[in-house]
């Protein structure tokens, strides 16, 4: 018996952006995602990122990503593709867990096409994502953490309600910079 390739489907929607399962048409996205953009930036820069360069490591990357979207996908997810209503990818989410606290789980976005940027679609896309989340589990808490030097995801984690949970102030030095590592949350009952 062969392999079933796992059904694409939608996770969420909204009027700007779509949350949906990856498929094998985005490798190119993401492979030209880890070289390029703005989002680099912002989302631990000084952890060096692989981007393939040559045409085996291209085609392995793809070979790779084929074979986890032919995997059976949780629910609730565990990522998804950020989209345009027209599907047009622009970056993706994500969530992870702390193995001694199982009953919270990590969220991240990156919206990865710069022509994309300060639309107010992250703000839309972390609502859709922790909606998903909470509504299709039963997780008591999400969280969020990001860098001081990212105030755009600051500002959004605020805005959906996200309480400050506090910092660790002047973690790591970037770029002649002290940065803090700000830690948010948001319990069921608060998402409720």
């Amino acid at each position: 018996m062969g392999k079933k390739a796992a059904a694409t489907s939608i996770v969420a929607a909204g009027d700007l952006v779509v949350l949906r399962d990856h498929r094998p048409s985005d490798a190119d996205h993401f492979i030209r995602w880890r070289g390029q953009g703005e989002w680099r930036e912002y989302d631990a820069p000084w952890e060096q990122t692989f981007s393939p360069r040559t045409a085996e490591e291209i085609a392995e990357v793809k070979e790779r990503f084929r074979e986890r979207c032919e995997q059976e996908r949780p629910v609730p997810r565990t990522g998804a593709v950020i989209t345009t209503p027209e599907d047009k990818p622009l970056g993706w989410v994500n969530r992870y867990a702390n193995e001694r606290f199982p009953d919270t789980w990590y969220v991240g976005i990156d919206i990865c096409e710069d022509d994309h940027l300060n639309q107010g679609l992250g703000t839309q896309v972390l609502q859709l994502w922790v909606d998903y989340l909470f509504g299709n589990s039963e997780i008591h808490r999400i969280a969020l953490d990001t860098w001081s030097f990212n105030p755009r995801m600051m500002r959004v984690a605020e805005k959906l309600g996200f309480v400050y949970k506090g910092a660790q102030r002047e973690l790591i030095e970037w770029q002649g910079q002290r940065l803090d590592f700000v830690h948010y949350g948001m319990l069921r009952r608060e998402w409720e």
